[in-house]
Formats: structure tokens, sequence, C-alpha cells
């Protein structure tokens, strides 16, 4: 049984229902708390289940941003950032800075359960100590297509095991500022995603045979952070088989 707590929200999770019982029963002789049932809503995240698995997403999250935004009603786009911008710390006019913060903060919660995002996000997080009006361009074009898919989730079902793989990769000197390289990784457990990245690295690499080392050591770190997460948690019954491509 696994017992989760954020401040004064906890989700328990287990294979035994009558301990999971007693546990709500002895809560409630020391506490003030209430049973809502079966988790459909944690922070901002929606939980749906059907006969395919358990799916994860934010769609409220998104449909109150576009509403807040006054984008509702806004043309869809089908990419949420350039294949090839040039965006660098000089693109366009300074701007409010507090406006592009809070969306760029409500992005960054997002990328819990849209990993689609995450490349586009971090890039525009770089810029968050002097926004330009570039940058806000691109945050809105992030919640443009949002709309496009805004029930846009994550899909948890059996696979038959739990094996942890993870895929790395990175763009060699692709940031226009100080030539630095953006690290990639996505880990999936029993072929289910997990946890992913996508970050500038912290220093120059010389090569983009240097830059692709860094982020496998990045998303090697993961893996093995992961691994021994659900040893802890006894899900890993035996030691599995771990690969990074």
């Amino acid at each position: 049984m696994v017992l989760a707590v954020y401040v004064d929200d906890i989700v328990i999770t287990g294979d035994d229902e009558r301990e999971i019982i007693r546990l709500k029963e002895n809560l409630s002789k020391e506490f003030e708390v209430k049973d809502l049932g079966q988790l459909t809503y944690f922070l901002g995240i929606d939980i749906a289940r059907n006969p395919k698995g358990i799916v994860l997403s934010q769609r409220k999250y998104v449909l109150d941003l576009l509403s807040e935004t006054g984008m509702l009603g806004c043309r869809p786009v089908s990419t949420p950032i350039d294949l090839n911008h040039k965006l660098c710390a000089e693109s366009g006019n300074p701007i409010h800075k507090e406006r592009c913060q809070r969306l760029v903060g409500r992005l960054i919660y997002l990328c819990h359960t849209r990993p689609d995002i995450s490349y586009a996000v971090s890039v525009v997080s770089r810029y968050m100590h002097d926004p330009r009006s570039g940058h806000l361009d691109v945050v809105y074009r992030i919640i443009r297509y949002l709309k496009n898919s805004p029930g846009m989730g994550l899909l948890f079902k059996s696979h038959g095991h739990l094996d942890v793989e993870g895929y790395c990769d990175a763009d060699w000197a692709s940031c226009l500022d100080d030539r630095r390289s953006t690290s990639g990784y996505c880990i999936f457990v029993g072929a289910n995603l997990v946890s992913w990245r996508s970050k500038k690295q912290s220093v120059v690499s010389r090569s983009a045979t240097k830059a692709e080392y860094r982020a496998m050591s990045h998303g090697l770190s993961e893996m093995l952070w992961v691994r021994n997460l659900l040893s802890e948690l006894n899900v890993l019954k035996k030691a599995h088989e771990s690969s990074l491509r």
C-alpha cells in the first residue's frame, strides 16, 4: 500500500482493499478527513478509467487557461513551436514581464500531462527574467496549439511487464545566445511514459558527440532514480532489464 500526501490532499493506493479501508478508519480517528471515494481529480489533473487503462489529462485546466486569456475562439495550430525557430534573448521589444511569467508558469504545470509541449515551454522559460514580444508570441502559439486538443493526456495500461526503458537525444548548439545544447529524454515503465524532460545543458559542448553523451547521462540518471523508487515501493519484485536509446 502506498500513501501519497501533498499538503492536505492524500491519495491511497495498493493491492489490499481491506488494508486500505483499515487505514482510512485509523486516519479518521486521528484527523478530520473526508473520503472522496475513487480518485477522479487531483491537483488539477483529471483521472479517467476505461477498459483500455487509466487516462491522465488536464482538460479543465487547459479550458480555464484558454478562457482566462480570451483564446477560446482562437484558430488552433498543429505545432507548439516552429521547427526552425530563431528565438533568442533579443527577440522583439520588452514587455510587461508579470503576465508573461504567469502564463509560462501555468504552462510549466501543464507539462505534467503534456510531454508534447515540454520542449516549447522549456525554450520560452529561458527568457523569463527579461521577456520580449517574440517570446510572448511563442507562448500564445503554445496556447493555440492546446486549443487543438485540450483533452490530450497520458494513457497507462498493462503491457505484461515492468521493464524500465529510456530514450534520449540532444540538439547540438541550438541556443543562439550561448551556443549550449538542449538535452531531452523520456522514461517508460512497462511501456508507459512516466518521466520526461527538455532542458538546456549547463555547459557548452564542443561537439555533437559530447552533447549526446551529456543527454545520455541525464537520461540514465533518471532511469536509475525511477528503478530505485520502484524497488523501494516493492513494485519491482525482481531485477528488470533496462535500456537507453
